[in-house]
C-alpha cells in the first residue's frame, strides 16, 4: 500500500473514532435543498464542508442563474449527490437529472437518497464527457484512497479489444440511449478523466446549451487544461465564466 493511501486511511479512521456523530446537525439547507448530514456515511471532511456551506460552492454559484425548469442534466461525476439534489429542484417540474458516479459505495447510498426525489436517476460507472469513446476505452484502475471526493480512474484509450465495452462505461451516446433523453446541460467533475477530450472530439449534441466543467489542472498541468477547454470551444462553445478552475461554457 502506498504512503498516501496509508495516511488517508489512518486519518479517516481517527476522525471517525474521535469525532462523535451527534456534533453534526441532522440536516442542513443548501441553496433551498435539505441535505442530510448526521448518520450518513460521509467522511469528516465532507460533513465539515457541508456544514460550512462551501461544498462545491463554485459550481453552485456558476450554475445558480443558468439552470432552467425543464432542463435535462447529465451529471458526469455525481459524488455524494449534493449538487445532484440542488439541480433536481431547479429543473422541476418537467426536468430530470441523470448522474453517473464511479464509486460503488457512494452509489449504494446515494441511489436511495436521490432517486426518491422522483426526477433523478443514478448510474454506477465511469463517465467520459464526449459523444462516443467507440470501443477503445479500457479501465485500468480506480483509486479511492483520497476519500469520497477524490476517486481517480486510470484508463487506456488505445485498447485493441474490439469487443463491446463493459456496461460501466458511460459516454454521452450511452447516456442518451439509457435515459432516452437528450441533454441540455452537462455537468462534468471526474477527477482528471476530462483528458479524454484530448483523444476524442466532444461532438456534443446540439441540444446542449450549457457545460459546467471542473478542471483538475494540478493533475496534468496548465497546457493540457488549455487544450481541453479549447477543444470544447472548437465544438461550438464559448467560455462565459470561470472560478477557481471551474468553467461555465455556453453554446455560441
Amino acid at each position: 500500500m502506498r504512503i498516501r493511501e496509508i495516511y488517508y486511511s489512518v486519518r479517516r479512521k481517527i476522525l471517525k473514532s474521535f469525532v462523535p456523530e451527534f456534533i453534526w446537525p441532522m440536516e442542513i439547507n443548501i441553496d433551498g435543498v435539505l441535505i442530510k448530514v448526521r448518520n450518513t456515511p460521509f467522511s469528516f471532511g465532507t460533513k465539515r464542508s457541508l456544514v460550512k456551506g462551501d461544498y462545491e460552492i463554485f459550481e453552485r454559484q456558476l450554475l445558480k442563474s443558468q439552470i432552467e425548469s425543464g432542463d435535462i442534466v447529465y451529471e458526469m461525476g455525481g459524488s455524494i449527490g449534493v449538487l445532484t439534489s440542488i439541480l433536481s429542484e431547479k429543473v422541476r417540474p418537467q426536468g430530470k437529472v441523470f448522474s453517473v458516479e464511479a464509486s460503488e459505495s457512494i452509489v449504494a447510498y446515494s441511489k436511495t437518497q436521490l432517486e426518491n426525489r422522483g426526477n433523478i436517476e443514478v448510474y454506477c460507472g465511469f463517465a467520459f464527457p464526449v459523444l462516443s469513446v467507440e470501443n477503445k476505452i479500457k479501465i485500468q484502475n480506480f483509486d479511492e484512497s483520497l476519500g469520497q471526493l477524490g476517486g481517480v480512474v486510470s484508463f487506456d484509450t488505445n485498447s485493441q479489444d474490439e469487443s463491446k465495452p463493459p456496461n460501466n462505461i458511460f459516454d454521452i451516446k450511452k447516456l442518451m440511449e439509457t435515459s432516452k433523453t437528450s441533454p441540455t446541460v452537462l455537468v462534468i467533475d471526474i477527477e482528471g478523466s476530462e483528458k479524454i477530450i484530448l483523444d476524442y472530439k466532444p461532438n456534443y449534441p446540439k441540444s446542449v446549451r450549457i457545460i459546467l466543467i471542473e478542471m483538475h489542472t494540478h493533475m496534468y498541468g496548465e497546457s493540457i487544461r488549455k487544450k481541453i477547454i479549447q477543444n470544447i470551444v472548437d465544438d461550438g462553445f464559448k467560455v462565459d465564466l470561470c472560478q477557481n478552475d471551474v468553467y461555465l461554457l455556453q453554446r455560441q
